[in-house]
């Protein structure tokens, strides 16, 4: 190897503390943003996810300046690497997987304690960014109570550690042999990253947050490092400033709906100003040193603050931490984060072990938790830990389970779930058009439907509302949404003007939500509000409908929740939980009539407009008194905040048909 490549080497000190307090900047706006809490505005780190990243650069500046002086010295061993990679982070991450699951054993649902126990499975083996890549979605746990979401970053790291040494070794050995030639090498690498990160981020934003490729060139920019030439001590005083500022710029400004992509750069390429390479000491890194015990910690603190704060909103019934509670909580995590440190990652880290058996040993532990995990997954969560009458709550997948029978309408519409009398010939048919709130009423009509011998198919994801010109804002999540709507209202459309035996369109959809999310395209897109425009699309739809002889009804938005109400309605059934005040255990009809007047507003307006539509109004039925419906037959009805369970027993339905007035919908 030539010289050169030597003395960019001999620029980087041993230790250096600025790197460590980096660490801590970085492990404490993860925790800041993770434990908001109810703090003021200003406390609130809207972009203090994105420590992470500034991991990621630390991380791919220290491990390949490690991996270049071997390869250098002609003592590069992949063996090596990795005996040295999992004593690093393979006893501290198996503690805490344990610990955890032995918590959730108290603390969770059978359906969420086999969740924790698939995703620790996964976490073992650094494929847990798959894990939640594939369930987070909009009928999974929400992100923020899943135990082990944090570590998705470790799997990151980790699937990038198997590539990266093998790809460092060919570059430093290859003919790019010389300085120049091997900072062009790995800047072309993180180069084409950062492109796929953008390219990943239009088709699927979920993936390009989880995935290792689209985030790899986070840990290449750090790599890129090792081989700059020293800054002298000015510029590495303004570097370090500034590279503190972007930091800064990120944690207050980046928005998750907007990241990865561009906004990446800001802790990224903050993150490289600070670790740069110095050929003096600075002002401004001794001062980040001063944070470096915090740095020392910041694995094991990053390790454990989320399942802390997630197994303590758990025990609350998933509420929400009060201030003095976030902030107990942030302290416990230190402490274990201390504990952790001395007790388990600095004795694994010290001591040295041969490095076969010491992979073998690690590997021997892995598949230990991998097989406990998977045991507790086979048991299906253990339901016995909780009392019979809670088994049909379960998990939100068993809340939502029902079975039906799927069907093509036509060559655009396939799949398509059908109840009701059989979809056959010489059979009156109807179609149930809407979001989730529409599928959630299948069970409820079913029975209704089958009386009056009318078939039923359930038309989902786009509601009515939305006809190409007024459209849902925000749909990043999900792209391409409003284009595939438009397709589908189309294709509905055009089935419904050749098939005379579909004599009723029913709608239903989480209006009130809805509404808020419209912005107008076209003609629709000037000076209308929400409220307009969500009644101009509505009327439209309508007016098509009554033009093509169809009968319509509207099914207004059934009491919504601020909160999830089912934790509080299984207190007392063999877990450890707190009991819930009376605002977390009801809904007041005060409440719902305030979030719903505008929508049930504007579906007046339209039935006064078109009097043979039939308008239905569930909150009538389900909130006879100031406080809400929220069981019946003993049966707690609610999945989430915001849609009624679909495994509810035929009785409970029976009942729910009347309450909401969809009973005799068609008679």
């Amino acid at each position: 190897m030539h010289s050169p490549l030597v003395n960019f080497q001999a620029v980087r000190p041993a230790y250096r503390p600025d790197i460590d307090g980096l660490r801590a900047v970085a492990v404490l706006s993860v925790l800041a943003y993770h434990y908001s809490a109810p703090f003021p505005d200003w406390l609130q780190l809207r972009g203090g996810f994105t420590g992470v990243d500034v991991f990621f650069v630390i991380s791919g500046f220290l491990i390949t300046s490690i991996l270049s002086d071997e390869i250098e010295g002609g003592k590069f061993s992949v063996l090596g690497f990795y005996d040295r990679r999992i004593r690093r982070i393979v006893p501290a991450l198996l503690v805490m997987l344990v610990t955890t699951l032995v918590a959730g054993w108290f603390l969770l649902l059978p359906g969420d304690y086999k969740a924790l126990a698939d995703s620790a499975a996964y976490a073992t083996f650094g494929m847990s960014n798959f894990f939640f890549l594939a369930h987070t979605g909009y009928f999974d746990q929400s992100a923020d109570l899943l135990p082990l979401i944090h570590t998705w970053s470790l799997a990151v790291e980790e699937q990038f550690y198997l590539v990266w040494p093998i790809a460092l070794f060919t570059i430093l050995t290859g003919r790019a042999r010389n300085n120049f030639g091997v900072i062009a090498a790995i800047v072309m690498i993180a180069l084409a990253g950062f492109t796929e990160s953008l390219f990943w981020l239009n088709r699927d934003p979920k993936a390009a947050f989880f995935l290792a490729t689209p985030r790899a060139w986070e840990l290449v920019i750090g790599a890129s490092l090792v081989f700059m030439p020293g800054l002298p001590r000015r510029l590495g005083e303004i570097a370090t400033a500034a590279g503190v500022t972007l930091i800064g710029i990120g944690f207050w400004t980046v928005t998750a709906e907007s990241f990865p992509g561009f906004a990446a750069l800001y802790p990224c390429i903050g993150a490289a100003l600070v670790v740069w390479p110095r050929r003096t000491s600075t002002t401004a890194a001794a001062w980040l040193g001063y944070l470096s015990p915090i740095g020392l910690i910041s694995y094991s603190l990053y390790l454990w603050h989320w399942p802390v704060w997630v197994m303590f909103r758990a025990y609350i019934n998933n509420d929400t931490p009060r201030i003095r509670e976030a902030l107990a909580l942030a302290l416990l995590s230190i402490v274990l984060a201390v504990l952790s440190f001395r007790y388990v990652e600095q004795p694994f880290r010290q001591r040295r072990w041969p490095a076969a058996p010491n992979v073998l040993g690690g590997l021997a532990a892995c598949i230990l938790i991998y097989c406990t995990s998977m045991y507790v997954d086979n048991a299906d969560g253990w339901p016995a830990r909780i009392s019979k009458d809670a088994y049909a709550m379960r998990s939100l997948d068993a809340m939502w389970e029902w079975p039906c029978k799927r069907t093509d309408l036509s060559p655009e519409i396939r799949s398509v779930c059908v109840f009701g009398a059989p979809w056959t010939d010489g059979i009156e048919k109807a179609v149930l058009w809407g979001d989730s709130n529409a599928e959630m009423l299948a069970p409820i009509l079913d029975e209704t439907a089958k009386q009056a011998n009318i078939a039923v198919a359930l038309h989902l994801n786009c509601p009515a509302v939305l006809n190409g010109e007024t459209v849902l804002r925000n749909t990043d999540i999900v792209p391409g949404y409003n284009r595939d709507c438009g397709r589908s209202r189309l294709a509905l459309f055009a089935l419904l003007a050749n098939r005379p035996d579909i004599k009723t369109v029913v709608l239903s959809a989480s209006w009130a939500y809805l509404m808020k999310m419209l912005v107008g395209k076209g003609p629709l897109s000037d000076g209308q509000t929400q409220v307009k425009l969500f009644e101009t699309s509505l009327d439209d739809t309508v007016s098509r409908l009554i033009a093509l002889k169809k009968r319509v009804v509207i099914i207004s938005t059934i009491p919504q929740w601020f909160n999830d109400p089912a934790p509080c309605s299984l207190l007392d059934i063999g877990l450890l939980r707190r009991q819930c005040d009376d605002d977390k255990r009801y809904l007041f009809k005060s409440v719902n009539d305030g979030s719903q007047n505008e929508s049930v507003s504007v579906f007046l307006r339209v039935a006064e407009k078109h009097p043979e539509i039939k308008l239905i109004i569930p909150s009538k039925g389900l909130c006879p008194t100031e406080r809400c419906i929220g069981t019946i037959n003993g049966e707690a009805i609610y999945r989430d905040a915001i849609h009624l369970r679909r495994n509810l027993s035929k009785a409970t339905n029976g009942e729910l048909t009347h309450l909401i007035g969809i009973d005799r919908l068609f008679q």
